[in-house]
């Protein structure tokens, strides 16, 4: 091999090197991005929760804390069903695995379009809403659970229509989706803290 023909595939080498070590310090870098965010997510949802647990008390209406305690009960059992799926997704996966965590959700899809636990999680998600709205006192508050947990087509950056679920969650990396549904924790954890303090001030 003439000398710089090897010099030349050295060059190649080094340079495909060096993206890679740039590809893998990029995907680190988001990775440890969003698990922060998570992190900082569920240190806010259990600061939250903590207070809702005393506003609870507070409620002095029976017929209002019957229907406190249903808010918190369905709230309770929608954040459980949200925490489930986050470890189905990680399954024995190790959150700091960041070429893992960096891979695509699949849960909610299949090659045809939606799995079954997507169009349940969607359903689910649809469930709380109205049940909510039905518990909301004000225009306010039915726009806030409106708001956060709605499932309707969303347009993206073109101004094109897509589906709400593909929107969020579709070829989005693992840490991404995980984070996206402690969020969603976190918002209904505050839609129940708006009712509680509803009803306290009726």
């Amino acid at each position: 091999m003439k000398k710089p023909l090897l010099i030349i595939l050295l060059l190649l080498i080094f340079i495909i090197s060096g993206i890679s070590f740039l590809v893998v310090k990029s995907s680190r870098d988001v990775v440890s991005a969003f698990g922060k965010m998570d992190e900082a997510l569920q240190q806010k949802n259990y600061s939250v929760q903590k207070n809702n647990d005393s506003l609870l008390a507070l409620i002095e209406n029976e017929e209002l804390l019957v229907k406190a305690l249903r808010v918190d009960s369905i709230t309770t059992s929608f954040k459980e069903y949200i925490e489930s799926i986050k470890q189905e997704m990680l399954g024995e996966k190790d959150p700091q695995n960041y070429e893992l965590m960096g891979e695509p959700n699949t849960i909610f899809f299949t090659g045809n379009g939606f799995s079954e636990k997507g169009k349940e999680f969607v359903e689910k998600i649809d469930q709380l809403r109205e049940t909510l709205l039905i518990m909301a006192e004000t225009s306010e508050l039915k726009s806030e659970i409106t708001n956060a947990l709605s499932t309707g087509q969303v347009r993206d950056r073109d101004g094109r229509r897509r589906d709400w679920l593909m929107f969020n969650f579709k070829d989005f990396p693992l840490v991404a989706s995980i984070t996206k549904l402690t969020q969603m924790q976190s918002d209904v954890t505050s839609i129940e803290s708006s009712i509680f303090l509803g009803y306290i001030e009726k």
